[in-house]
C-alpha cells in the first residue's frame, strides 16, 4: 500500500504497548517482554528495542502477545507534511467606548471590523505594528486562529502563450470517434507514427470525459516530457491539472495529492506512480509511450505502471488508451488478438513528412571517427541555417572502461565484477551499479605505465568532440549525470524553444516526446549500443529507440533529416528503423519470440538469489538442484520451461554474488504455481536474498 503514496504522504507511525494480561506468560521470549512492561503503563516500542538483545524478535513477540490478549497495542499516525495554514484575526467580542483603549488600539480594531472579519493577519500586519496586535490579544479583544487553506495549484510560467489552432486530420477524427463509440470499459491501442498527433487525440477524448463529469489520469514515462506535456494540457484545460513527478518538492507533492483527493483537479499527469492518484470519478486512463521500460518499478513492489493502469481501469469501469509510435510487442499482440482495439495514425498532419533517414557504416569511415563525415557536414549545414540539432548517444559518461595499454589491466569496481566508467567532468571513475567512485590514477596500479586506453564513448566524449569541431555552437548535454538539478528539464525545454541551444545532446531521456519545430537534424552516434546486451528484448529496444529519436526531426514546416551511424548496419532492427516500418519489424520479432517461447507468447518470471559468499551460494544452489529439475515435471510437457540456476549476466553487484532462474510459462496461472512451489520447497537460509520479479523487463 505504501507504493501507492508519495513518500511525503506515507504516515509516520508511533507504536506504544501496554500490558493488560491477567496472568504472567510462560514462554521465555514473552517473559522478557513482560518484565519490561508489566507496570501497566504505556511503553514506546522504539524505547523497548534498546532494552532488549539485538537479536530479540520484538515485533513478532508483540504480535503474539496481542493475539493472546496479553497486551494492548496503540498506534498513532502523523503526517510528515502538515497542511498549509494561514493566521487569521478574529474579534473575540464586541467592544464599547467603556473599554480602555489607546487611540492606536481603537484604530486597529476599526480596521479589523471594516475588513469584515476574519481577516488574514498578513493583511493587517502590513498596516499596523505587531505589538499592537499582541496587546489586543492580551486584552481578550481579538484572537489569532490558524486556519487550513486549500492546496495551491502549481504555477506554469512557461504556459502563458496561446496555442495555435489545431485542425484535426481525418485519421485523428476517426480514431476519436471509434474510441468514444466503444464500450466504457474498453481498452485501446493508439499506434501512430512519430508526429502523427496522438496528443491531440488524447485531448479531444479527455474533453468528452470532462463534459460527463469524469476525471483522467495521463501517465508519461519520462520526467523530461513533463514541461511540454503540461504546456499542451494547461493551454487546453487550465488549472484543473495536477502534476506528479519526482522533481517536485515535498510540499508541492503533498499539495498536488491533496488537490486531487479534494476534487480540485480533474486531470492528473505524472510518471509511473500517478496511476495510484486518488482521482474522483475516474473515467479514462491514458498511458503515453506505453512501450517504455521505465513504467516497470525495479524495486519492491515490482509493479508495471501500464499493466497496473489496465487493471485499475477494469476495476473502476474506466476506458484505457495505450499510445505509442512503437508499441510493446505484448500490447501489439493483444491488439492483433482482439483484446485491445487497434487505431492507427499513419500520417503526419499539415502535410509534414517524416524525416529522411541516412545510414552510415562506421566501418567505411577512414579514421573510424565517432562523428562521421556525413554527420559533420549535416551539422555544419544546419548551424549555418540557424536550425537546431539533436544528437543521441545511449551511454553516459566519457568512456565505458579504462585499460592499461602496457599490461592490459582493467580498472574494475571492487564491489562488482564490472569495469568502471570514466567521467571526465570530475576526472573520476564510477560504477554505474553500486555508485562506487574513485579518482582516475595517473599510472597503472599493476605495472606503473602511464598509458591508458579508453573504452566505448559516452555522451561526455561526444560533447568534447562537438566542442572541438563546432566551437561556436551552443551545446546542452542531458543525461542522468547532468539531470540532478531541479527544473533542469524545464530549463532545457525553455532554452530549446527560445533557440538558445544549437545542439541538444543526450541519452534516451531526449529520444521521445520532444516536439521542437526548429529541429531539422537528428544524429544517432552509435546505433549498436543497445544491441550489445545479453537480453531477448535488445532488438525491440533498439528499434524503439531509433524510431523514436529519428521522429524528433522535421516536426514543423521545415523538412527533417536523420543520420544513423552503426558498425552493424545490416541488423534487422536497424534496417526496419531506417524505413520506419514498425509492423514489419513486429512481424519478424514476434516470429522469433514464438519459436523461442518468449513474451508475449509465454509469461516470464525471474528469481534472483544473492549472497555475500560465492562458495556458500554455489553449495546452496547445488543442494537444491533436485527441486529445480523437478519443477517442470509438475506441469504438462511444454507448459513450463526453467532456465538455470546459473550465474547472473552481472555475477556480482555491491559485494553480493548472484545466481538466477528464469521461468517461462504458458500462462500466468502456471507461472504463479511454479513460483509458489519453488518458494515453498527451496531450503535456503535467511542469509540468501531472494527476489522474485514477475514479467521482468530485463534479465541482467
Amino acid at each position: 500500500l505504501y507504493s501507492m503514496l508519495p513518500a511525503v504522504l506515507q504516515p509516520e507511525i508511533d507504536t506504544t504497548v501496554r500490558w493488560i494480561g491477567l496472568h504472567e506468560p510462560q514462554d521465555e521470549l514473552q517473559i522478557s517482554l513482560h518484565n519490561l512492561i508489566k507496570d501497566g503503563g504505556r511503553h514506546k516500542v522504539s524505547a523497548l528495542k534498546s532494552s532488549l538483545p539485538q537479536n530479540y524478535p520484538l515485533y513478532k513477540q508483540i504480535e503474539i502477545a496481542e493475539i493472546s490478549g496479553f497486551i494492548e497495542v496503540i498506534r498513532s499516525y502523523s503526517s510528515k507534511i502538515k497542511p498549509r495554514t494561514v493566521n487569521y484575526i478574529v474579534p473575540a467580542s464586541e467592544y464599547s467606548a467603556a473599554v480602555e483603549l489607546t487611540v492606536k488600539q481603537r484604530e486597529v480594531l476599526d480596521v479589523i471590523y471594516q475588513a469584515e472579519p476574519p481577516v488574514p493577519m498578513a493583511e493587517i500586519a502590513g498596516r499596523v505594528s505587531y505589538s499592537l496586535i499582541k496587546t489586543l490579544v492580551k486584552k481578550g479583544l481579538i484572537r489569532i486562529e490558524p486556519r487550513q487553506v486549500n492546496a495551491r495549484a502549481l504555477y506554469f510560467p512557461h504556459a502563458i502563450q496561446s496555442p495555435k489552432e489545431i485542425t484535426l486530420s481525418a485519421e485523428q477524427m476517426t480514431a476519436i470517434s471509434n474510441i468514444l463509440g466503444a464500450g466504457e470499459t474498453s481498452a485501446h491501442l493508439l499506434y501512430g507514427i512519430t508526429g502523427s498527433g496522438k496528443t491531440e487525440v488524447y485531448i479531444e477524448v479527455i474533453r468528452h470525459y470532462l463534459k460527463t463529469g469524469n476525471s483522467t489520469i495521463l501517465l508519461i514515462p519520462e520526467i523530461a516530457l513533463t514541461p511540454q506535456m503540461v504546456e499542451r494540457f494547461f493551454h487546453a484545460f487550465g488549472d484543473i491539472l495536477a502534476i506528479m513527478h519526482s522533481q517536485l518538492t515535498d510540499r508541492e507533492r503533498y499539495e498536488q495529492w491533496q488537490r486531487i483527493r479534494n476534487g480540485q483537479c480533474r486531470i492528473v499527469i505524472g510518471a509511473r506512480s500517478a496511476v495510484f492518484a486518488p482521482v474522483q470519478n475516474l473515467g479514462l486512463i491514458i498511458v503515453d509511450e506505453e512501450h517504455e521500460a521505465t513504467y516497470k518499478q525495479d524495486s519492491t513492489p515490482r509493479y508495471h505502471g501500464r499493466d497496473t493502469a489496465i487493471v485499475r481501469a477494469r476495476l473502476e469501469s474506466a476506458r484505457i488508451i495505450l499510445g505509442s509510435a512503437t508499441p510493446a510487442l505484448e500490447s501489439y499482440n493483444n491488439a492483433l488478438s482482439g483484446r485491445f482495439q487497434l487505431h492507427k495514425l499513419l500520417y503526419r498532419p499539415l502535410n509534414s513528412r517524416p524525416a529522411q533517414v541516412r545510414l552510415v557504416d562506421l566501418r567505411d569511415e577512414p579514421e573510424r571517427d565517432l562523428l562521421s563525415t556525413p554527420l559533420k557536414d549535416a551539422i555544419t549545414d544546419r548551424l549555418s541555417k540557424g536550425e537546431q540539432i539533436i544528437l543521441f548517444q545511449n551511454r553516459r559518461g566519457f568512456a565505458s572502461f579504462v585499460q592499461c595499454l602496457k599490461c592490459g589491466f582493467l580498472l574494475q569496481c571492487p564491489n562488482c565484477e564490472i569495469s568502471l566508467y570514466y567521467h571526465r567532468d570530475h576526472d573520476q571513475l564510477n560504477c554505474h551499479y553500486c555508485d562506487y567512485k574513485a579518482q582516475l590514477p595517473r599510472k597503472c596500479p599493476k605495472c606503473g605505465s602511464y598509458s591508458f586506453a579508453y573504452g566505448a564513448p559516452g555522451t561526455q566524449k561526444v560533447e568534447q568532440l562537438i566542442q572541438i569541431f563546432f566551437p561556436t555552437a551552443k551545446v546542452m548535454r542531458l543525461d542522468s549525470d547532468s539531470s540532478g538539478k531541479k527544473d533542469i528539464y524545464q530549463i532545457m525545454y525553455d532554452r530549446m524553444k527560445s533557440r538558445e541551444i544549437d545542439i541538444l545532446l543526450g541519452t534516451q531521456m531526449i529520444s521521445k516526446g520532444l516536439d521542437f519545430p526548429n529541429v531539422t537534424l537528428v544524429g544517432v552516434i552509435l546505433a549498436d549500443v543497445s544491441l550489445n546486451v545479453p537480453d531477448f528484448r535488445a532488438s525491440e529496444r533498439t528499434f524503439q529507440l531509433l524510431t523514436q529519436v529519428v521522429g524528433r526531426s522535421g516536426r514543423g514546416e521545415k523538412s527533417g533529416q536523420a543520420i544513423i551511424q552503426a558498425y552493424n548496419p545490416q541488423h534487422y532492427a536497424i534496417q526496419y528503423a531506417l524505413r520506419q516500418d514498425y509492423e514489419s519489424f513486429a512481424d519478424e520479432e514476434l516470429s522469433y519470440r514464438r519459436r523461442l517461447c518468449y513474451p508475449p507468447f509465454y509469461r516470464l518470471a525471474r528469481i534472483l538469489f544473492q549472497h555475500k559468499d560465492e562458495a556458500a551460494l554455489k553449495r546452496l544452489i547445488t543442494d537444491n538442484h533436485g527441486i529445480f529439475t523437478r519443477t517442470p515435471d509438475l506441469f504438462q510437457p511444454g507448459q513450463l520451461l526453467l532456465l538455470g540456476p546459473i550465474p547472473s549476466p552481472l555475477p556480482r553487484i555491491n559485494n553480493l554474488f548472484r545466481y538466477q532462474v528464469v521461468i517461462k510459462a504458458a500462462n500466468v496461472e502456471i507461472m504463479s504455481s511454479a513460483v509458489q512451489f519453488l518458494m515453498r520447497s527451496l531450503k535456503l537460509p535467511t542469509t540468501v536474498q531472494t527476489t522474485v520479479d514477475i514479467d521482468p523487463t530485463m534479465l541482467m
